[in-house]
């Protein structure tokens, strides 16, 4: 009869500034995504560790909804090694 789990929702993003977004999914807070000046794209998760560098913000975002998922940063946040403090 098909999968009876609930489903979840997806991530909601806000723009609050130019470059910087942030992440909740039914209203818990995610982490955030910052354009960096090297115009990388920085992910953070809900302690503001950061999780890798991008080079757009929808990666950056995925990487963030990902760690949100399993508790840790996901295998490839590492687009950009070395950049992320």
């Amino acid at each position: 009869m098909g999968d009876q789990s609930p489903l979840s929702s997806r991530p909601l993003w806000a723009s609050v500034a130019d470059g910087f977004y942030v992440g909740s999914r039914d209203g818990s807070f995610l982490g955030y995504v910052d354009r960096q000046a090297d115009g990388a794209w920085r992910a953070f998760d809900t302690a503001s560790r950061p999780l890798g560098d991008y080079e757009d913000h929808h990666r950056a975002m995925d990487a963030v909804s990902g760690a949100e998922a399993v508790g840790a940063a996901p295998a490839d946040a590492h687009v950009r090694q070395g950049d992320a403090g």
